[in-house]
């Protein structure tokens, strides 16, 4: 009885999972990943990288990756980009792949404020290495024998995500919506895994301590951001600030919802409070930045680490447009 118990827990616990998606403290250094609306908000041409490492206290614990590509069309008002994602987690290599091709259309609302749209008709990829998992089966045959499960390698599915933003010189605001068609990731054919929708509203506000066109050195601002996300029924707000000196940027970030909502009694929503460091030089921009786990898995975890890095590909001084520009921090 004990055995068919254990067996019965491990199949149910397998075939019922619930992931959120990867998630990065730089999310205006992917701002692709975080609004298909900002697509194509910069002046030139931009290709972006992003790698982050959570968890290192854990064996085998989450690395994540970005890569994108986004340029504007004036003619049309059009921005247009590509993005490709990897995220792998555990033992058993459970990795989720995205490769979005994504759209976002920029009109003006008046002189000083101005709209995008933003769709991603896009393409998951759910995978996992059955070769490095352990089955209830095997262990009540003693294991060393093969599995009589028969899930599949992968899954393949289309997603279809969408959002919009709204900003002037001084401040932005948007909001996306991914999974919109909350498609099928489950790894067995005869089961469903519907992804849930994950939403965001995000935001900020820039204040320019000196503008001093004559002396770039001296040029200082601070921003104030936030960025709220949810996914079923889990949510968490990162809220934080930017110094920014001339071509040097240090942030500082809290991500939790202490005071509002607690998923269990006992467990308050506090997870991290990130430093962030970055430097804009010429047509590079790189940003570095580290979580330090402040829940209850301090000790096991040891934080995250993630690194972004970008280049455009001509210079804005040479390249004038006449457009309103995003202005929130873009290392």
């Amino acid at each position: 009885m004990k055995k068919i118990v254990f067996i019965a827990s491990l199949v149910l616990c397998f075939l019922k999972i619930d992931a959120q998606d990867m998630h990065f403290t730089q999310f205006y250094a992917s701002a692709q990943y975080l609004n298909p609306a900002f697509v194509g908000t910069n002046v030139c041409s931009r290709v972006s990288a992003t790698y982050r490492t959570q968890w290192m206290g854990v064996s085998n614990a989450y690395r994540s990756y970005l890569v994108s590509f986004d340029h504007y069309l004036p003619s049309y008002k059009l921005g247009v980009g590509l993005l490709f994602g990897n995220d792998v987690a555990g033992s058993g290599e459970l990795k989720t792949t995205i490769i979005n091709p994504q759209i976002a259309y920029e009109t003006s609302l008046n002189r000083k404020i101005s709209l995008r749209v933003g769709a991603q008709p896009g393409i998951g990829i759910r995978s996992i290495n059955f070769n490095k998992l352990v089955f209830g089966d095997q262990i009540a045959r003693g294991g060393n024998v093969s599995t009589i499960e028969t899930p599949t390698q992968s899954r393949t599915y289309f997603d279809a995500s969408a959002g919009i933003l709204v900003y002037s010189q001084s401040f932005w605001i948007g909001s996306s919506f991914f999974h919109l068609n909350r498609p099928n990731e489950s790894l067995f054919d005869l089961k469903e895994a519907r992804l849930p929708v994950k939403y965001s509203i995000h935001g900020g506000y820039k204040y320019v301590i000196n503008n001093d066109k004559k002396e770039p050195t001296n040029q200082t601002s601070v921003s104030f951001v936030f960025n709220y996300r949810g996914q079923e029924q889990f949510d968490q707000v990162d809220i934080g600030t930017y110094y920014t000196r001339y071509i040097f940027n240090l942030g500082l970030w809290y991500r939790g919802i202490p005071a509002l909502k607690a998923y269990k009694p006992g467990y308050s929503n506090n997870d991290a409070i990130a430093i962030i460091v970055g430097v804009q030089a010429d047509k590079y921009h790189i940003g570095y930045s580290y979580d330090m786990t402040i829940s209850k898995l301090t000790y096991a975890t040891k934080g995250a680490h993630e690194l972004t890095i970008s280049y455009q590909f001509c210079e804005v001084k040479k390249k004038r447009r006449k457009r309103l520009l995003v202005p929130c921090p873009k290392f």
